[in-house]
């Protein structure tokens, strides 16, 4: 049977409960308020940031395959016909919307948030009067964010017929949505409410907040306000609630298992808080080193 340490039930309180947000919180808000000093440096934040997060819809849509490739484990406690019990769809599911959503947003013509991304970036590009030779010097990826991502796809991914590797995947999952919000809204509380009218803000107002992007014009923000924003919920917090329902759907469906659900979820979460932590504090560092080779060119 499915162990847990507390409950057959988890919900984010148990998260809040485990971890300091307020603590992660706050190496967020250093390295993107030491960024938004300088708009050379913000767009390279930014750069970072949108590169960084440029792989999760695909991640995601792999947890989901990953879950469905492996219907056998999640089984209807009260069925006894195999071929009715199996609902390794009805998790996958769940973590799918957040899938779905990347890759096409209803709201805006149906762009990708790859494609929203983009033209948040080139829009900060064109704020910090970048030209493309230094726009693609920025480009270059160092080698510590090539080794988070590969870190960020490894732990997301989860790997079929593996049911612990599934498990920590989704806690994994929880951990991104539930830190993304928290990350997009501060990154928009800075740049909106704490320097309203002010630099990229005043940008946004003067350009009508719009940007023209493979011959479109697409909204110059609309990718971080979307997942969240300094004033009201985005769509990570929705996305989190799904990925919670998955994981609580894979308690119900694993009770034939014996399994630490709860245990591996927060391993999970902890796997992503730890390369959550390390990606901005490595941007903060690089952004500093930035700032100090450029002042004695």
């Amino acid at each position: 049977m499915v162990i847990l340490t507390a409950k057959s039930f988890l919900s984010q309180q148990e998260f809040d409960n485990y971890f300091n947000f307020s603590v992660l919180d706050k190496t967020v808000e250093i390295s993107c308020r030491l960024a938004y000093e300088r708009p050379d440096v913000f767009y390279l934040f930014m750069q970072r940031y949108t590169y960084f997060n440029g792989v999760a819809g695909s991640c995601v849509a792999r947890l989901a395959s990953s879950i469905g490739l492996s219907r056998e484990f999640f089984r209807e406690p009260n069925c006894s016909i195999d071929d009715e019990a199996d609902r390794g769809m009805e998790v996958a599911a769940k973590v799918l919307e957040a899938a779905i959503e990347e890759h096409s947003d209803k709201h805006q013509k149906y762009f990708a948030h790859r494609t929203l991304a983009q033209a948040t970036l080139k829009a900060i590009g064109s704020y910090a009067c970048l030209n493309a030779q230094q726009r693609n010097e920025f480009a270059k990826t160092p080698d510590w964010l090539a080794t988070l991502i590969n870190q960020f796809v490894e732990g997301y991914q989860g790997i079929p017929g593996n049911i612990e590797a599934l498990i920590k995947s989704i806690g994994f999952h929880i951990a991104s949505e539930i830190l993304a919000h928290r990350e997009y809204s501060i990154i928009d509380k800075i740049v909106r409410q704490e320097n309203s009218g002010l630099a990229f803000d005043k940008y946004l107002k003067d350009t009508n907040g719009k940007i023209d992007f493979s011959s479109k014009k697409i909204s110059s923000w609309y990718w971080v306000v979307i997942h969240g924003n300094y004033n009201n919920y985005g769509v990570d917090k929705k996305h989190a609630d799904a990925a919670l329902e998955a994981l609580n759907l894979a308690i119900r469906y694993l009770s034939h298992i014996q399994i630490d659900v709860q245990e591996l979820a927060f391993i999970g979460f902890r796997d992503f808080v730890n390369i959550q932590q390390n990606f901005f504090q490595k941007a903060q560092q690089e952004c500093l080193e930035f700032c100090f080779n450029s002042k004695y060119r």
